[in-house]
């Protein structure tokens, strides 16, 4: 069965909030092989299914069929291995691979190419990185060629996975033309990876921390965002997406930004929402019927119960579990759970959404689409807009977007949404332009009209 985290989206490490300083130098741009292997599970060797045009791969002269021998002298066993071994190449290092063709032996050279990166239209892209207690994080800036005399910013928060942000492969990708609106409107913008991703450096793993330490580490990227030249920190905007939502609970309740906007979250409990995806979703989109999922929900209950309402160790949970975590219906791999650390969502569980929205210290502003197949139903946009209406002093709106899916992509009927998702067929949905529209006239309603430093 297909469900949000599918489709998208050790102990709890305890961190301090430090002050983020800039870098003394930019991070190094990751080399860009550029090559398909025929499987990334082969355990053998690699062999190039595919070239990228604009990769080392064909500046080194590799050929579909190769199978790589080595990188720099050292062996090459598998895909992972290579992988592994790029972490350690950058733009401009001399790259040797030696490769088998045709039963021949080659060697080839080639200095390394970094992957495309992201550009602009009506504003650049500046790639750099700050410093935050014993990592340093990739930072990607959009900043107008005609900036707001108001120094508005918007700074954008993803979704619950481990992947970058660095959409330089992807230009057309709905999120950067969302951000690009912004950018286009005068707004500077500002996204980070989360520590451990992509071309940041430090001690922290994506996949063995907890929501609280990825939150803080976001918490820190607002504080170095508000000292970039141009921005102003009284007229700072946050653009939570998906899981981003929850981050955007916290920094709201502390108040570190002038207003929030939330799409495709949610407001219940992580154990509630993951009963959601089996009896709701399922249903909804995925041709369950109601009897199917009431039994799945009812295998893995205990399941959700123990590993999210206790703190049963891992191990424990494990081994009491061992039916519902074999049914194939929840994607389970040692200490991971939808690929982060069972921690995280153990974590994202323990707090109170609801209060946190009761005591907020921002504008609020969210937003949901009949298509959001991940967020289900758009009842958690209009509880939040409730709770911040009913219990500050701030105001909050809703909005919601006929047939947009959780991509912020609007398409022309279900069936359409479902081929789309199942990866089927490409190119079925289109930007939804309304969505960057409605959030610009919302921000500027609550714009201070203040020079910036």
């Amino acid at each position: 069965m297909k469900t949000l985290i599918q489709g998208i989206i050790s102990s709890v490490i305890l961190i301090v909030i430090c002050t983020p300083t800039i870098a003394n130098e930019l991070l190094p741009q990751s080399a860009f092989l550029g090559l398909a292997p025929v499987s990334a599970e082969n355990e053998n060797n690699v062999v190039i299914r595919a070239l990228h045009p604009a990769g080392t791969g064909q500046a080194l002269g590799l050929a579909i069929g190769d199978s790589l021998v080595s990188v720099n002298q050292q062996p090459t066993k598998d895909f992972s291995t290579l992988l592994e071994q790029l972490k350690h190449i950058h733009t401009g290092d001399q790259l040797k691979v030696k490769v088998i063709r045709n039963k021949q032996t080659l060697e080839l050279s080639a200095k390394a190419i970094g992957k495309p990166k992201e550009k602009g239209n009506g504003f650049t892209v500046d790639y750099s990185a700050f410093e935050w207690q014993q990592e340093r994080i990739r930072t990607i800036s959009y900043d107008p060629n005609k900036p707001r005399k108001d120094g508005a910013a918007v700074f954008f928060i993803q979704g619950y996975t481990c992947d970058s942000i660095d959409y330089g492969m992807h230009p057309n990708l709905s999120i950067n033309q969302l951000l690009g609106s912004f950018a286009q409107a005068g707004f500077s913008v500002f996204k980070m990876e989360k520590p451990g991703v992509g071309e940041s450096k430090g001690q922290l793993s994506c996949d063995q921390y907890d929501f609280l330490v990825e939150n803080d580490a976001f918490k820190a990227g607002i504080a170095h965002f508000k000292q970039q030249k141009g921005v102003n920190p009284d007229n700072l905007f946050v653009f939570g997406h998906s899981l981003g939502v929850l981050h955007a609970a916290l920094i709201a309740e502390q108040g570190s930004a002038k207003g929030v906007i939330g799409y495709g979250g949610v407001l219940k409990s992580w154990h509630d929402y993951l009963q959601d995806i089996y009896t709701k979703q399922s249903v909804k989109y995925w041709g369950i019927s109601k009897e199917q999922a009431s039994r799945n929900s009812a295998l893995l209950s205990p399941l959700l119960h123990d590993w999210l309402k206790t703190n049963k160790p891992w191990q424990q949970v494990v081994d009491s579990n061992k039916q519902a975590i074999n049914s194939n219906l929840i994607n389970v791999n040692a200490e991971q759970v939808f690929d982060r650390h069972y921690s995280f969502f153990h974590s994202v569980n323990q707090l109170p959404f609801k209060q946190l929205w009761q005591q907020s210290k921002s504008h609020t502003l969210m937003l949901h689409g009949t298509y959001d197949i991940q967020a289900i139903e758009e009842d958690w946009a209009k509880q939040i807009t409730q709770l911040v209406n009913e219990n500050t002093t701030l105001t909050a709106e809703y909005k919601i977007f006929d047939r947009t899916d959780h991509s912020l992509m609007i398409f022309n009927n279900k069936t359409d949404l479902l081929k789309a998702t199942s990866r089927e067929v490409n190119d079925l949905g289109t930007f939804n332009e309304d969505i960057p529209e409605v959030a610009l006239r919302w921000m500027q309603q609550h714009l201070t009209p203040k020079a910036t430093k």
